[in-house]
């Protein structure tokens, strides 16, 4: 039984050696730190130009033909903003087929921004 005695204690003794010892709680030296979230600004976007003659306008899209090359004709819808200054405009007639128009267009894009010409009468 001895030798039972023993070994209990030789294994409480290495038990103990081997557990934590006391935890101390964690102590602020400082005040805390905020970090603030850096501002992404949003890239620039280039604006195109395309100057041409009209060749068909309706509500949503208005096609263009350049006048010093007749192949190159150009298709574009209109933006929210620029559809609701055209409503008026759409309403007398729009521009008609012949019109000189200059239209402004984010760069890679088919949605006119701004149109400038001067409407001819309508039909």
């Amino acid at each position: 039984m001895k030798s039972k005695g023993a070994a209990l204690v030789a294994f409480l003794m290495l038990a103990g050696a081997l557990a934590p010892g006391r935890t101390h709680a964690q102590e602020t030296t400082g005040s805390t730190i905020t970090v603030q979230p850096k501002t992404v600004k949003p890239a620039k976007i280039k604006i195109d130009t395309f100057r041409g003659e009209v060749v068909r306008m309706n509500t949503v899209s208005i096609v263009v033909r350049d006048p010093k090359n007749s192949y190159v004709v150009r298709t574009f819808t209109f933006s929210p903003d620029l559809t609701k200054k055209l409503r008026d405009l759409i309403g007398r007639g729009g521009y008609q087929p012949g019109d000189s128009v200059t239209i402004r267009f984010a760069h890679g894009g088919s949605i006119a921004q701004v149109i400038k010409g001067k409407p001819s009468k309508a039909y």
